[in-house]
């Protein structure tokens, strides 16, 4: 008896039966401790590219409203991985964000790039903004050793909005009617309306560049421009007379009706629609005003270098219209035709193809400042046929372009036409701004039934007018009564232009650690 017991021990011993079950298991848990890390390092892998990427575009937001460091600081929040905001994702938790500002010298002396006074808080001069992010990386399986989150963290840096980027080609089409006249009440300026307008172009000029670096910028052969600029007014002038707008002291040159020359055979690409050579929209530079060569070359004489703090040329003919000359009061209105936008902008589109033409690789801008209210009627004439809209045959109820109907649909459709990005050439098409000046409710009388925009106001047209909605601008913002589309919302048409040329180029990230 005490052999069998011996006997059945020694078996048990050796019976191997479910011991591969146990190193199974033990394998097993093994196993998915490695697979958990596995998968925890891919989940941190990613969540820290987010947060990377959602720092990027955080500082890309920030250096987009500089000067304004206020709003700067509200857009970093806005696009930041945080809870609720623009870049939150569930991989990312107790996200912090913070911008600081920066006056990088790198960026002064190779981009052009100079620091300008804050206008919001902090103050101070700058021209990038560095963000910094940290954030928790929840782990799935980290737990399983005693480690529950990653600590992550990231920056980013941007420089604003500026510099030398793309060369671009611009017109400004500047409202000269009687509106324009009156006083501005010391909303903008001290002077009529006109007078602050120009106030808004002198900016502009002061933040652009003229020509390249190094050289000296006049308009004569040889030097490059960059930033070329030209002035177009409505109603159209004689064009003998224009350059009166440039001389010191000032004149007003005769005021000249919205003329066709022959709208029975004429059409946008034939010319027939223009003016007729005795007249002209461009005023700076000099219109040529011959038959066959009325477009004028655009400026880039506004500074005399392209060095950040340079104070405008005097002796520019764009420069003492846009009344930056001393003692030389500029372009002054007068208006008597009414209000007709169409017919400018597809003039001022026409210069800016010729131009983009003359310097391959630039790009082409048209701002055009005015109430929106079009409302022209005697100023409307055909040389040849009968407008649109007009008598009482076939036509009397077409608003086709050039018509006396619908003049705010016509405008929208002319800007509309100069924006197709890219044009049958395939070449950008143009970035219209629209700045609303003192517009009211109401207006564009004209479209009240027979419109491609019918009953459209004054306000509506002006927003339509521009290429996009963050392209429209108003100083009737604070108020309601037409507020701008984007979240610039300016009153001062200084502040305005100056948001119009830093649009012209785009922020950038630079590497951090910049100086």
């Amino acid at each position: 008896m005490k052999l069998h017991k011996v006997t059945l021990f020694r078996r048990l011993l050796k019976d191997t039966r479910g011991q591969s079950a146990v190193m199974l298991a033990v394998s097993m848990i093994a196993f998915i401790g490695i697979a958990g890390i596995t998968i925890d390092l891919g989940h941190a892998y990613v969540a820290r590219q987010q947060l990377q990427t959602s720092t990027d575009v955080a500082a890309l937001a920030g250096a987009s409203a500089l000067p304004n460091t206020t709003t700067a600081t509200t857009q970093v929040t806005a696009y930041s991985a945080q809870t609720g905001r623009l870049s939150a994702t569930p991989n990312l938790t107790n996200v912090t964000v913070t911008p600081t500002f920066q006056c990088l010298g790198t960026l002064t002396s190779n981009m052009g790039l100079g620091c300008e006074a804050a206008t919001g808080s902090p103050s101070g001069n700058y021209n990038a903004v560095k963000v910094l992010q940290t954030a928790k990386v929840p782990l799935w399986f980290g737990g399983m050793f005693h480690v529950p989150a990653f600590n992550l963290g990231a920056t980013a840096t941007a420089s604003m909005a500026g510099g030398q980027n793309t060369p671009w080609n611009i017109a400004i089409v500047l409202d000269a009617t009687s509106s324009m006249t009156s006083s501005d009440g010391g909303l903008q300026c001290t002077g009529t309306r006109e007078s602050c307008a120009l106030l808004g172009i002198q900016a502009l000029l002061g933040l652009i560049y003229p020509c390249q670096a190094g050289q000296t910028c006049t308009n004569t052969t040889g030097v490059t421009p960059v930033d070329s600029v030209s002035i177009f007014l409505f109603p159209p002038v004689e064009t003998s007379q224009a350059k009166d707008y440039y001389t010191c002291p000032t004149t007003i040159p005769t005021i000249e009706p919205y003329e066709f020359q022959n709208v029975t055979t004429g059409t946008i690409s034939n010319g027939l629609l223009n003016l007729p050579y005795t007249s002209t929209y461009q005023v700076v530079p000099t219109p040529l005003g011959t038959s066959g060569n009325t477009i004028a070359s655009f400026a880039h004489d506004y500074k005399t270098s392209d060095a950040m703090g340079t104070t405008l040329n005097a002796g520019s003919q764009t420069v003492i219209a846009a009344g930056g000359k001393s003692g030389c009061t500029g372009i002054q209105a007068k208006g008597g035709e009414g209000t007709y936008y169409a017919q400018a902008i597809y003039a001022a589109q026409a210069a800016l193809i010729a131009q983009q033409a003359a310097n391959p690789g630039s790009q082409n801008a048209m701002i055009i400042l005015g109430d929106g209210d079009m409302n022209a009627s005697s100023g409307l004439k055909a040389d040849t046929g009968t407008l649109n809209g007009t008598g009482s045959g076939s036509n009397k109820n077409s608003y086709a372009y050039p018509s006396a109907k619908g003049q705010c649909g016509q405008a929208i459709i002319a800007a509309q036409s100069a924006a197709v990005f890219p044009n049958a050439n395939g070449v950008n098409g143009t970035r219209v701004f629209t700045v609303g000046y003192g517009i009211a409710s109401g207006g564009c009388s004209t479209d009240a039934t027979y419109s491609a925009n019918p009953g459209i106001s004054a306000c509506t047209a002006m927003k339509d007018i521009a290429s996009s909605a963050g392209n429209f601008y108003s100083d009737e913002s604070s108020t309601g009564t037409c507020p701008s589309t984007n979240e610039l919302n300016f009153t001062q048409l200084v502040q305005i232009f100056q948001a119009i040329a830093h649009g012209l180029t785009t922020p950038r990230l630079v590497p951090n650690g910049t100086t």
